[in-house]
């Protein structure tokens, strides 16, 4: 008897999403993937949407399990990064106001934390808005928090780097790491009373790291290493 697959829905499938899409068990989740671009890299579930737009489109499925939305600056100014994040996330709880979903993963940074901070960061620790980028991230995650509520799984992401030689962040996360972690909290059950945030950092030999990952290690998420 075959079972039936899960649904999982990518908003934005640029290159982490599509890393996920290579490593989740096919046999058991069915792909669906939404992208501002025609970007559709062998998914055949694809809608093309400028989540810029106020069109909504309409989805054929509307019963996930996961809905991942990985959002970008449009660009590397204050509009794009409010555009990105603030204005693009807006039309996505429009649009996922009309679906059913278990949990619905969305993707930060380690940059709400500011620029020059003292210490190691947890989860738990203030935020800082220490210029236009953390202040549109933190804005982002508390609209976030207020319309998804306990279904929310926030994952903070430290600079992403491909090779040793882009790893100058003084917090990184190796690209595969970032789609496995996201693989991870697809694959897996979290029931909770409220959202959920995770710092997503690798270790460092240097012990120079400013993030701790130490939440996201005890729910059971073992590091790929790279060096």
């Amino acid at each position: 008897m075959h079972c039936m697959k899960k649904n999982i829905l990518f908003i934005g499938f640029g290159d982490i999403a599509q890393r996920v899409c290579h490593i989740i068990n096919e046999d058991e989740y069915q792909l669906h993937a939404i992208s501002r671009g025609n970007n559709r890299s062998g998914i055949e579930n694809y809608v093309e949407w400028d989540w810029l737009s106020s069109e909504i489109p309409k989805l054929d499925i509307t019963e996930f399990d996961s809905i991942i939305f990985i959002p970008k600056p449009s660009s590397f100014d204050e509009d794009g990064y409010d555009k990105g994040f603030i204005y693009s996330s807006a039309n996505v709880f429009k649009l996922s106001s009309e679906l059913s979903y278990k949990k619905f993963i969305t993707i930060s940074s380690t940059r709400v934390y500011g620029k020059n901070k003292s210490g190691i960061s947890k989860e738990s620790d203030p935020l800082k808005e220490d210029d236009f980028r953390s202040k549109a991230l933190i804005n982002y995650e508390k609209n976030q928090i207020k319309n998804y509520g306990s279904d929310l799984i926030i994952l903070r992401f430290a600079g992403l780097y491909e090779s040793i030689s882009q790893r100058n962040f003084v917090n990184h996360l190796h690209r595969n790491n970032a789609a496995k972690i996201i693989q991870f909290f697809i694959e897996n059950e979290f029931n909770s009373d409220e959202h959920q945030i995770f710092n997503c950092s690798e270790d460092r030999n240097d012990q120079q790291s400013n993030i701790s990952n130490s939440k996201l290690k005890k729910f059971g998420f073992i590091f790929n290493e790279y060096d």
